[in-house]
């Protein structure tokens, strides 16, 4: 599993676990193929469609899970810079 540094700004929060969290999006054809790969004995990685934010981007991606990872990027980076 990667390390949680925010996907949005690269803010690495391993020293401070409850500065952020993690989002499980909805996922594509692709990421169910990946996610039945992966719990197969010795598979080793991320789990497709799961994400870390930090605390600034956290709401923003929880209020966007029921998108695709790929669907929801660009709308939080789009509410960001607002």
């Amino acid at each position: 599993m990667r390390p949680p540094i925010c996907a949005i700004c690269r803010k690495d929060f391993r020293h401070n676990m409850e500065s952020g969290g993690s989002v499980r999006f909805t996922r594509s054809a692709e990421e169910q193929v990946r996610w039945k790969a992966l719990n197969k004995p010795g598979y080793v990685g991320h789990p497709p469609g799961l994400e870390w934010f930090c605390e600034k981007h956290l709401a923003s991606a929880k209020a966007h899970r029921h998108l695709t990872w790929k669907e929801a990027l660009p709308i939080i980076k789009a509410l960001e810079k607002e």
